[in-house]
């Protein structure tokens, strides 16, 4: 289980060549938005055309979801996609790590663990790859890692594209 983060070490960083990836990972919101944040997403967050899959979230958080309701978990509910967010994260901390950049990791770890068990089974190795840096982070964290790090921003990039082929 994933430990709230109190404070980031101060001489953490978090280090390597995000550009290209954190690129990547706003390409690929970009095109979700253009292909899943549409119509399709939109319908398949109410598949059956009386409500949301935003009501069922909110009366049993803990409900295992169908396929449509993961991907509305990820692309189409709240004001920020969790796709979006995700991508904020990762430019956040490879901005530089501080304490807003290092919970802002903590709460996205903590939303995919929660998303993980409830998704299909197809979708959960996908979420697994997403976790990959943020569960990095965290691990360093924990430890008191006052070195640089390299987060494998690359397994969240792969674990998006496989949640989208899904979709």
């Amino acid at each position: 289980m994933v430990r709230p983060v109190m404070h980031a070490a101060p001489g953490l960083r978090v280090r390597g060549g995000l550009a290209a990836v954190i690129a990547t990972l706003v390409l690929l919101a970009g095109c979700s938005a253009g292909a899943e944040g549409g119509a399709d997403a939109e319908a398949s967050a109410s598949p059956s055309g009386s409500g949301s899959a935003a009501p069922t979230e909110t009366s049993d958080p803990e409900a295992p979801m169908d396929a449509n309701q993961a991907c509305a978990a990820m692309y189409v509910n709240g004001d920020k996609t969790l796709e979006e967010r995700i991508g904020a994260a990762l430019v956040g901390a490879s901005d530089g790590l501080d304490v807003a950049a290092a919970d802002q990791m903590h709460a996205i770890a903590v939303e995919l663990g929660r998303l993980e068990p409830r998704v299909p089974e197809e979708f959960q190795g996908p979420v697994e790859k997403v976790r990959v840096p943020f569960l990095q982070l965290q691990e360093a964290l924990d430890l008191g890692t006052e070195q640089q790090i390299e987060l494998d921003v690359a397994s969240t990039v792969e674990g998006l594209k496989q949640y989208q082929k899904l979709c």
